[in-house]
C-alpha cells in the first residue's frame, strides 16, 4: 500500500519536473538575427508579443513571453523607444533589453567649416531625424530657433547623439547653446584683441581663421595677419569671404571681376569685419581668434597642401605671389 502511495505521488512530481526541464529549455532558445525593435509608447504587451512573432524574434511562444513578463513585473514596464536586438538573445535578455530604455542611440558628425547649408543636407540625409527644417533657408532657421540676427556659424562643429523621434530642430538647438557656452568661455580668456568689440567680432573672424587654413601650425599666423590688418585699419582681403558674399554666383573659379563686385561681404572693397560669420568655426579657430597678434606679418599667400608664405611687406608678398601661384 505505502509503495502505491509513493508510486502514485511519483508520477505527478516527475511531470512536474519533466516540465520545468522543458521549460527551462526553451528559456534557453534565442533570436536568430539582429533587429531594430520599435516600442512606440503606450504600446501593450500583447502589441509587442504579435510584433515579434510577425518579425519572427520571438525565441519562445507568446503565451510564455507573457507569463514571463508578469512573474518578473517587478523589474520595472516596458519602456517605449527604438531597441536593438542581437542574435543570441533569450526572452529574459528581451525583457531586461526593453525595461532598460537603453535605446539605440545615432551620431552625426557636423566638421569645422561646414556651412549652415551643409549641416540642413547632413540632417535631411540623417537616418530617424524629424525633418522639420528640411527646405528651411536662413531666414527661417533663425525663426524657428528664435535668433535675432543671421544664424550662419553659431553651431558649434562636433559629434552630436540623438535617438528615433528626435528632430533637426533638437540637433541644432543643442549645437548653438554649445556654441554660446565655448564662445562665453573663450571670450573671458582673451588676449589683447580690443579691436574685436564682442564675441560675434570673435565669431566672425573665427570663421574665416577656420576657412582660410586647415594646417594647424598656420592657424595662430594666419590669425596673427587678420589682427595687424584690423589694428591698423587695412583691409582683409579675405578670399573666403568674397565667396561667401557671392553666394550661388560662385561657381568654383574666382575671378578678378569677383573681387571687384562689391558685397557686405568683399574684403577688398569693405574694411574691418564682414556682417557675420561665413561657417561654423572649431575650437582651435576661436582660440586663434581671441589670443591675438603673435606675429607682425600683414600678408600670406597659399603655398599649396594646405600651407600658407607669410610676409611682412608687399614687395615680399609679390614675390611670394610669383612663386606660389603664378607659375602653378
Amino acid at each position: 500500500m505505502f509503495k502505491r502511495i509513493v508510486v502514485f505521488l511519483s508520477i505527478p512530481l516527475l511531470l512536474l519536473s519533466a516540465f520545468a526541464g522543458l521549460l527551462y529549455l526553451h528559456l534557453q532558445q534565442t533570436t536568430d538575427a539582429d533587429l531594430a525593435f520599435d516600442i512606440p509608447r503606450g504600446d501593450s504587451l500583447s502589441s509587442i508579443v504579435q510584433r515579434l512573432q510577425g518579425n519572427q524574434s520571438l525565441p519562445v511562444d507568446g503565451a510564455v513571453f507573457k507569463a514571463l513578463a508578469l512573474l518578473t513585473r517587478d523589474e520595472g514596464p516596458v519602456l517605449a523607444g527604438q531597441y536593438q536586438i542581437l542574435k543570441g538573445m533569450t526572452a529574459m535578455d528581451l525583457l531586461t533589453l526593453f525595461r532598460s530604455g537603453k535605446v539605440i542611440q545615432y551620431r552625426i558628425t557636423f566638421p569645422e567649416g561646414w556651412r549652415l547649408s551643409d549641416w540642413l543636407n547632413a540632417m535631411n540625409n540623417a537616418p530617424y531625424l524629424v525633418r522639420h527644417l528640411k527646405t528651411a533657408d536662413k531666414a527661417q532657421v533663425a525663426k524657428v530657433l528664435g535668433f535675432e540676427h543671421d544664424p550662419e556659424g553659431w553651431f558649434f562643429p562636433d559629434t552630436y547623439q540623438y535617438v528615433k523621434g528626435d528632430s533637426d530642430v533638437t540637433i541644432l538647438g543643442m549645437a548653438r547653446e554649445r556654441m554660446a557656452q565655448v564662445l562665453d568661455e573663450e571670450w573671458s580668456r582673451r588676449g589683447m584683441v580690443s579691436h574685436l568689440e564682442s564675441p560675434i567680432d570673435a565669431l566672425t573672424l573665427a570663421s574665416i581663421i577656420e576657412k582660410e587654413t586647415g594646417f594647424e601650425p598656420d592657424r595662430p599666423v594666419v590669425a596673427s595677419v587678420f589682427h595687424n590688418r584690423l589694428m591698423t585699419g587695412m583691409r582683409l582681403q579675405s578670399d573666403p569671404t568674397v565667396i561667401y558674399g557671392l553666394g550661388g554666383a560662385f561657381d568654383g573659379d574666382l575671378k578678378r571681376s569677383h573681387l571687384r563686385a562689391d558685397t557686405p561681404y568683399n574684403t577688398y572693397t569693405r574694411h574691418g569685419l564682414p556682417p557675420g560669420a561665413i561657417c561654423s568655426p572649431g575650437i582651435a579657430s576661436i582660440k586663434a581668434a581671441l589670443a591675438g597678434s603673435a606675429h607682425d606679418y600683414i600678408y600670406f599667400v597659399a603655398m599649396g597642401e594646405g600651407r600658407s608664405h607669410f610676409s611682412l611687406t608687399l614687395d615680399e608678398h609679390n614675390a611670394a605671389v610669383r612663386k606660389y601661384q603664378l607659375k602653378r
